[in-house]
């Protein structure tokens, strides 16, 4: 088996973000010891950190920076908190189909135990099943925001 070259990426929206799931030093830690107790076979790591940046939008510096490396073939594997660190899209989920089938990546999802280097066909269903999540919950907040504006409005 190939040496895993390993990008860690870590992301959150706001730069004031502090709750304790989501905040950068979190995630890092997250990340070193989900390799550290997971992951055999390391030859490289990185992190790749997005400070204030949302997920909506993929042109982030560091992600842009991760993904220039995957096409120089200096990294092989992206593992991520969760599915929305990577990406809240509705195509979230053929960005990461895509890099698979071009680049021959692994990808990992700590808390949506999403692990393409364990089981190829339970890492699809769980992606799939993560990434409708991850937009519904992206599109059910939207209306509730959108229902709050209104009862201010009153």
């Amino acid at each position: 088996m190939e040496k895993l070259r390993v990008a860690m990426y870590c992301r959150v929206a706001n730069k004031e973000t502090t709750k304790e799931d989501s905040a950068i030093e979190v995630q890092k830690k997250m990340l070193n010891d989900y390799l550290k107790n997971n992951v055999k076979g390391i030859k490289f790591r990185e992190f790749y950190i997005d400070n204030g940046f949302s997920g909506t939008n993929y042109n982030r510096p560091e992600f842009r920076r991760m993904i220039k490396d995957i096409e120089e073939n200096r990294i092989n594997t992206i593992i991520v908190k969760d599915l929305v660190r990577f990406g809240r899209t509705n195509n979230t989920l053929q960005r990461i189909d895509g890099l698979k089938k071009k680049y021959n990546i692994n990808f990992i999802s700590v808390v949506d135990n999403i692990d393409s280097l364990k089981n190829q066909d339970e890492f699809e269903k769980s992606i799939l099943i993560s990434n409708l999540m991850n937009v519904w919950y992206k599109n059910d907040l939207k209306k509730r925001r959108e229902v709050q504006r209104k009862l201010k409005g009153r």
